[in-house]
């Protein structure tokens, strides 16, 4: 399964700390004032979390620990991700999740398109999506799912970000790593059992 603090520190590494940019919408709040992101976390989603227009100094006020905190409770636990197999699978999903907003939406799309699935495009990481994303090849998956990420991004036609946001998608392409790591986890796992039924005999 997968892991929240495997996923986090690729997170870290695309979300920096405080800005402040016109050109992107995330950085206003709902009363059209230009606050800033911080570590990832735009005005309008801060918004929903502390229930009113956050202010720059709100903003800046965002410290790590919350950030996390944030992504752990709003994306990573919302979207079921401990309960995803592959870790790069939830990886990248998780990720586009928080990039766009779009995460579970294109997973959907990508099952029912490539893998000949039949789930509903709702957004919602539901026990028949989740089912689905656990059925499928993770590698083919995440191929899949990130070419189409960056056919998302191409569409949107932003100069500013674009390059950014292909960088971006490298940190998530699939990584036997994961499989490699979870796969240690269990053989020492069997490894204590046997040692310990051993010693106790």
């Amino acid at each position: 399964m997968a892991k929240f603090s495997l996923y986090l520190p690729l997170l870290q590494q695309v979300e920096g700390g405080f800005q402040k940019i016109q050109q992107d919408p995330g950085n206003f709040n709902s009363k059209g004032e230009l606050v800033g992101t911080n570590f990832g976390i735009s005005a309008r989603f801060y918004e929903d979390v502390i229930g009113r227009p956050p202010s720059k100094i709100d903003m800046l006020s965002i410290t790590k620990v919350e950030a996390e905190s944030i992504y752990l409770q709003f994306f990573w636990n919302k979207n079921l991700g401990n309960r995803i197999n592959s870790q790069s699978v939830a990886n990248t999903v998780i990720d586009h999740q928080v990039n766009s907003g779009r995460g579970i939406k294109m997973a959907q799309q990508v099952l029912n398109n490539r893998f000949g699935k039949t789930l509903a495009v709702d957004g919602v990481m539901g026990p028949n999506t989740l089912r689905a994303l656990n059925s499928v090849n993770a590698e083919i998956f995440v191929n899949e799912y990130n070419n189409a990420r960056e056919q998302y991004y191409i569409s949107i036609n932003n100069p500013t970000f674009i390059n950014g946001w292909l960088i971006r998608l490298k940190q998530f392409a699939y990584s036997d790593a994961f499989a490699i790591s979870s796969g240690f986890i269990v053989i020492a796992i069997i490894a204590g059992i046997i040692i310990y039924k051993n010693h106790a005999s």
